[in-house]
């Protein structure tokens, strides 16, 4: 078994949802970044091609999407847990973990973290996740 890539960052968001149909919407979200090709990941050389692949799911509980490029080892976990004091809310949080290869993918990762555009494209998954789940 390969070990998970180092730990980069957390977001988390609270969905006034059941963890089921918080579950279908990211399972539907998943499914959209799993088809669309991405001309970036294309750029990069992504394995697989579209820049992830579901690499470990327990249903209503976590979802991994992994992959690599010749910059970067990645994982993206979606974990979801009902908090005990929200009644009838589900918390997702989205668990980034990546390697970064040689001088070059330090470089990457440096423009990645400094231009936030992680940040923006894990927070987009999670607002569309919570607005996929509460118009259900």
């Amino acid at each position: 078994m390969t070990p998970e890539p180092a730990h980069i960052d957390d977001h988390q968001i609270l969905i006034p949802a059941s963890r089921d149909l918080v579950w279908q919407a990211l399972l539907g979200r998943a499914n959209t970044i799993l088809r669309r090709g991405r001309p970036l990941a294309l750029v990069l050389g992504a394995n697989p091609p579209n820049g992830f692949a579901v690499t470990a799911e327990v249903p209503h509980h976590r979802l991994d999407l992994s992959g690599r490029h010749r910059f970067a080892t990645y994982l993206l976990r979606f974990e979801l847990t009902t908090p005990p004091d929200r009644d009838g809310s589900t918390l997702l949080v989205a668990r980034s973990y990546a390697d970064f290869h040689g001088v070059t993918g330090r470089a990457y990762r440096t423009a990645l973290l400094a231009s936030r555009g992680h940040v923006g494209a894990v927070q987009l998954i999670l607002r569309s996740v919570k607005a996929s789940a509460t118009t259900r």
